[in-house]
């Protein structure tokens, strides 16, 4: 799932963003919010995603194998999370200035530079969501990198990558957060495909698809023991 001109830009995007303020901030009201600040909440939320502690440090080699898929599309949460830092010194500019209610929405631009590559991170607010978009100029890319949304309610996100060479979406995400259970999908454009449920007792499950086909299912309870399905081969293994 990894396209390689897409994560160097990725990192260049997290140091331009090494500068931001890191303080969490859980997000109560939009109304007095910079439009920045309004994917806090959502930072914050994939960042307390866990397995079970004795998941975690169990030596069966599933259970390890579990752990380590978890940490993947955890990781590609978190990648995705980190295009929403904007730096303290990163100028902005807001267009649009209608209520609330309007279908034109308020939108606010980010710029930022370390120099030899810029970001443009636009942020549009409507009725009852928020879209985002991320531009970057560079001596070997210039073009769209992100952009998606978020409900207001903060029960749904779309964030979709593009590639650097063709333009195309590489990769996707979709998350949702309803009844404290937390969902993250995570899908590339070759048909590989993370399906990853987390529940407030860090009891969850996770699908892998190969070719648009489920590959393997991992199923953990709270305290950690687990099962993991490998479809191909048609084994089931416990812990």
């Amino acid at each position: 799932m990894k396209n390689l001109r897409n994560l160097i830009v990725i990192l260049g995007l997290i140091v331009l963003s090494a500068c931001s303020d890191s303080d969490e901030k859980i997000i109560e009201e939009f109304e007095d919010k910079e439009l920045s600040e309004v994917m806090d909440s959502f930072q914050t939320k994939v960042s307390e995603i866990e397995i079970p502690t004795a998941l975690s440090n169990n030596s069966d080699s599933n259970a390890q194998t579990t752990a380590t898929y978890f940490n993947v599309v955890k990781s590609y949460g978190l990648i995705f999370s980190a295009f929403f830092n904007v730096p303290e010194n990163a100028t902005s500019q807001r267009l649009n200035l209608a209520g609330r209610n309007s279908a034109t929405g308020n939108t606010q631009t980010y710029t930022w530079s370390d120099g030899t590559s810029t970001i443009n991170y636009t942020v549009t607010e409507l009725v009852d969501r928020f879209t985002f978009a991320y531009e970057i100029q560079s001596p070997n890319y210039s073009g769209k990198v992100m952009d998606g949304y978020s409900l207001k309610d903060e029960s749904r996100a779309e964030l979709n990558m593009y590639d650097s060479s063709t333009g195309g979406s590489v990769l996707s995400l979709k998350w949702t957060f309803i009844n404290n259970t937390a969902t993250l999908d995570v899908k590339s454009s070759d048909g590989s495909q993370f399906i990853l449920t987390a529940n407030p007792d860090n009891s969850g499950n996770l699908e892998i698809y190969e070719n648009n086909s489920l590959s393997v299912k991992c199923t953990w309870t709270a305290t950690g023991n687990g099962t993991l399905i490998n479809y191909e081969t048609g084994e089931t293994f416990t812990w």
